[in-house]
């Protein structure tokens, strides 16, 4: 795998972009570039391959497209040579040396170069394959794990971490708290309060060790250097079970698993399975569009009737977790939208009822 010495100048608009380009730019990231690209010209070239009689970026996508808002006719092009996986190494690397690509898009790189190894050497799994990413990029595996591990982060964690509002050095301590939603206060929290990284560590700490413990508390807790021993429940002495009856001719209970029986149960008698919430109401999963439909009217009420701005003001990190409701519930708005679109149900006109 090697760049031919020769240079090409080709119009960018003839090269085809990478398609699984790891940099999450927004429109606005390439306002700068395209400025500096139109009053002094395009510096530095990018790396191309041929395809099916043309070229696509290997690496520079982010000049090539700068290049093209700027009205560039042309711009300088180096041919990478090599086997496409060759060649998707290099534009990996390449990503991942530059300084101004955030610890997320790093990791989309990491995860990206994990897999192309794996492929190559099926052999390795596990640290032996973050060792041998690490090697490649000159890292050690542990610093390849940390930054895997910000990929399994909650949504609103990583929008901070994109946004540089959190680094990796910070981020890795989140994945202490296993709600996601806890996970996502304490992060807020860590941006507005310029924690450190050993104080995050603290306050994920103190919030698992503590579940009925305020996101806020654990943040104060953390601040103060305080870290709280978790809540150990003595283990009640196991007791004998009465012998298991034998079944009746017709009794067909042991056909059913859990999930059959309980679709049986009316449902206010049906005790939904999963984790419970800070209240200690079990969570469920909705299966249903009714459903769904139920739990937006309940959350519609809660704030017509007031129920929700009385909570609030007895709860300490009220602010903090309404502002993240609120990021989940443009989510939802945005998701349900596409799903609409998608289906073709969107502004739907009104049928007749005749």
């Amino acid at each position: 795998m090697a760049e031919s010495p020769r240079l090409l100048y080709l119009d960018p608009r003839t090269i085809a972009p990478d398609p699984d380009n790891v940099r999450r730019d927004g429109p606005g990231d390439l306002d700068a570039l395209t400025a500096s690209i139109r009053a002094h010209g395009l510096l530095q070239p990018v790396g191309v391959a041929e395809e099916r009689g043309g070229y696509r970026i290997v690496y520079g996508n982010r000049r090539r497209e700068a290049a093209i808002r700027a009205g560039l006719a042309t711009i300088p092009c180096l041919p990478v040579d090599g086997t496409p996986e060759d060649r998707l190494v290099r534009q990996i690397l390449e990503n991942l040396q530059r300084q101004d690509l955030n610890d997320l898009d790093q990791a989309e790189g990491f995860a990206r170069l994990r897999r192309y190894v794996s492929r190559q050497q099926p052999s390795l799994s596990g640290r032996a394959l973050d060792d041998a990413v690490g090697q490649m990029v000159g890292l050690s595996g542990a610093t390849v794990r940390r930054y895997l591990g910000l990929r399994e982060l909650a949504p609103a964690v990583r929008d901070l971490i994109a946004d540089g509002q959190l680094t990796v050095t910070q981020a890795q301590h989140l994945a202490a708290v296993d709600d996601p939603l806890r996970q996502e206060a304490v992060a807020q929290l860590a941006v507005e309060r310029d924690l450190s990284a050993a104080a995050i560590a603290r306050a994920c700490r103190a919030a698992q060790a503590r579940p009925n413990l305020s996101i806020a508390e654990a943040v104060e807790m953390a601040e103060q250097g305080v870290v709280p021993e978790p809540i150990v429940t003595p283990k009640a002495a196991p007791t004998r079970l009465p012998p298991r009856p034998r079944a009746e001719q017709g009794d067909d209970t042991d056909l059913w698993g859990p999930d059959e029986q309980a679709a049986d149960e009316p449902a206010e008698r049906r005790a939904p399975a999963g984790p419970t919430t800070a209240d200690g109401n079990r969570r469920f999963r909705i299966r249903s569009v009714s459903a769904f439909c139920d739990e937006i009217d309940r959350l519609a009420r809660c704030l017509q009737e007031g129920d929700l701005t009385k909570a609030a003001a007895s709860e300490a990190d009220a602010a903090v977790r309404l502002r993240l409701a609120a990021r989940q519930l443009e989510y939802v708005q945005r998701e349900l939208g596409a799903l609409l679109q998608r289906q073709g149900w969107a502004d739907e006109p009104a049928r007749s009822s005749a």
